[in-house]
């Protein structure tokens, strides 16, 4: 019962009271008092569930104000992962380009190298200087692979780096999708409430 239908029952009743006090006899008095006493056990009982349902409204509704604060925090930080799985892929490609360029330049040193040793036994006078020369080329070609690998290595760093990045990533995407759910609840419960309170 509502707290207006409630108050337009009471006036009825004490009409019915004042009638009754007029014309009617002992045992309907005590009939329309008993009635009256009803009546305000259960429009003290709607008050409360009333305060009940208003202090329920508050917590959703600081329940869904920590939901948003949550889902802030989680776009934020799901932003600032995407900018790092971007400089990591930028920084990857780097790394992959120059891995290309030092093994062309390890290939063509490898054919300069094919090329002199062809060439030692028609030259068998410059073989001392070209054994020199094949010897300094040789640790050129171990400097550039030393390079090259430790390129190689960088690369499958930032790979595993980037692979770490995207399962955070896909994690605070999953925590996202959970946050809006627990709002799209909050919502709608907040909404059932109003609706009571109506």
């Amino acid at each position: 019962m509502s707290g207006k239908g409630a108050a337009v029952w009471i006036v009825a009743v004490g009409g019915l009271l004042l009638l009754g006090g007029c014309t009617g006899t002992g045992g309907d008095k005590a009939d329309l008092n008993s009635q009256v006493q009803q009546l305000r056990t259960t429009l003290d009982a709607t008050r409360n569930e009333r305060d009940l349902l208003a202090q329920d409204a508050e917590k959703f509704k600081l329940a869904l104000d920590k939901a948003e604060s949550s889902l802030a925090h989680a776009v934020q930080a799901n932003t600032k992962l995407q900018s790092q799985v971007q400089d990591l892929t930028k920084s990857r490609d780097e790394l992959s380009a120059r891995v290309e360029e030092l093994s062309v330049a390890r290939t063509d040193l490898q054919k300069r190298v094919d090329e002199l040793t062809t060439s030692r036994d028609q030259l068998q006078t410059m073989v001392e200087g070209l054994v020199n020369t094949r010897g300094a080329l040789e640790k050129q070609v171990a400097i550039l692979t030393k390079a090259r690998d430790a390129a190689r290595a960088d690369a499958v760093i930032a790979q595993a780096k980037i692979d770490q990045l995207n399962e955070k990533l896909k994690s605070q995407t999953q925590q996202m999708v959970e946050l809006q759910d627990q709002m799209a609840s909050v919502r709608a419960v907040l909404q059932q409430l109003q609706q009571k309170l109506e």
